[in-house]
């Protein structure tokens, strides 16, 4: 399957800047990471993917799990995700302090869209020495063949 990436991605995710984070959130009312980068690739680039609602196992939505949920991304979605380089209508895999276990939606090299507690859904500037979270990797789904930038 080939994902178009719409080449106004900025300007076309500026008015969700500041949508409320919410934990299981998928949607415009509110979301989580994992709910904000996966409504981009769906209305943005045409992609739906699951929405792993089944790693908010009880045992790792606490801050203490974020090994876990690390963990548990890196195996379960090594099946289902692929590596890319870091490009526009990827899914970044970012860390905060190290340890990585937050996503975000990559709208260039050096941007990604991605909500979170503290700031609800805001741009992370990856150039910024001050920016809490790291780039670990970027993904798309194992089905897309082709991504084309329009």
């Amino acid at each position: 399957m080939e994902m178009v990436v719409p080449a106004d991605l900025e300007h076309r995710v500026a008015a969700l800047i500041g949508v409320p984070f919410r934990v299981k959130g998928d949607d415009l009312d509110g979301w989580d990471c994992r709910g904000c980068a996966r409504w981009c690739l769906k209305h943005l680039c045409g992609v739906d993917v699951p929405d792993y609602l089944d790693l908010y196992a009880s045992a790792i939505i606490a801050v203490s799990g974020r090994r876990e949920r690390a963990r548990l991304l890196g195996e379960g979605l090594a099946q289902t995700w692929r590596p890319v380089p870091p490009q526009a209508g990827a899914v970044a895999l970012l860390s905060w302090l190290g340890s990585a276990g937050h996503v975000g939606f990559i709208l260039s090299p050096t941007k990604i869209l991605h909500a979170d507690i503290r700031v609800g859904t805001a741009v992370l500037d990856l150039d910024d020495p001050a920016a809490a979270y790291r780039l670990k990797g970027a993904f798309v789904p194992a089905f897309v063949t082709d991504i084309r930038h329009a």
